[in-house]
């Protein structure tokens, strides 16, 4: 009886043991900072895929990381069926669903429109009585439609997909007076990558930071101290800031 009782404990205690040690990730195709592998399209690759992998790492987690369509990468983080999900902005709406760790990296949100358009943006008005085509439901679209609060006519259309979306810019979906806005490192990469010479940047918007959030449904307030304690040291020792100048982006802090 009590050599099955032994048994028992030690068998609860390995899986309490194993499954305290995993944090199963989700993310999107966002490049230049998480995309697919080039040798293996379903496998997450990037920089900020590689921070949490050296965070998981130091923890001494096992962290499979995978790439979804981002509505769908978000559903499964806010449910809790993933523990975690990156990138993501300060924002209620986020704070709300995750615990979100220091900001990582620094980029701009900027308009885009098609070559031929002698749009130039100076102030929020400039986009009264438009369409506007933004990635979403995303960080780049809560910042828009703040921005847009008090601006009258404009018309916003929500695509899921960053290429996409400057496809649809470049192809005169949106009309001649058509604009698209995007996160501005995400933007130049797919216009390169896509070759779009005739989207051209007509302005920035703002700055924008990204970091990792952990679900508040899954990874409770310890959890995530201690996810958050091992990316601290990871910066101060110099792992992360020389991943981001390997992919030359600039840090947050």
């Amino acid at each position: 009886m009590l050599r099955h009782l032994s048994i028992l404990l030690f068998t609860l205690l390995l899986g309490s043991t194993a499954q305290a040690g995993q944090l199963r990730f989700v993310t999107e195709d966002f490049p230049p900072f998480t995309y697919a592998a080039r040798d293996d399209p379903k496998q997450a690759a990037g920089p900020l895929v590689e921070v949490v992998a050296a965070t998981c790492a130091r923890m001494g987690y096992d962290c499979p990381i995978e790439l979804l369509p981002w509505r769908r990468a978000l559903i499964e983080a806010e449910n809790g069926d993933a523990d975690g999900i990156f990138t993501v902005i300060q924002s209620p709406e986020r704070e709300a669903r995750f615990h979100i760790t220091r900001m990582l990296v620094k980029s701009k949100y900027s308009l885009y429109v098609r070559e031929s358009s002698p749009f130039v943006y100076h102030r929020p008005q400039d986009m009264a009585n438009r369409t506007i085509g933004v990635y979403g439901p995303s960080g780049t679209s809560y910042v828009l439609s703040q921005t847009l609060q008090q601006v009258p006519g404009v018309t916003v259309h929500l695509t899921p997909d960053n290429r996409r979306l400057l496809k649809m810019l470049d192809s005169g979906r949106f009309g001649e007076d058509g604009i698209v806005v995007a996160n501005q490192d995400v933007a130049w990469y797919l216009i390169d990558e896509e070759r779009l010479p005739g989207v051209r940047e007509a302005g920035e918007l703002g700055e924008v930071a990204y970091g990792i959030g952990l679900s508040r449904a899954s990874v409770d307030a310890a959890q995530f101290q201690r996810f958050s304690d091992a990316l601290d040291q990871l910066i101060e020792d110099g792992t992360i800031p020389a991943i981001l100048r390997r992919h030359r982006l600039e840090p947050a802090w």
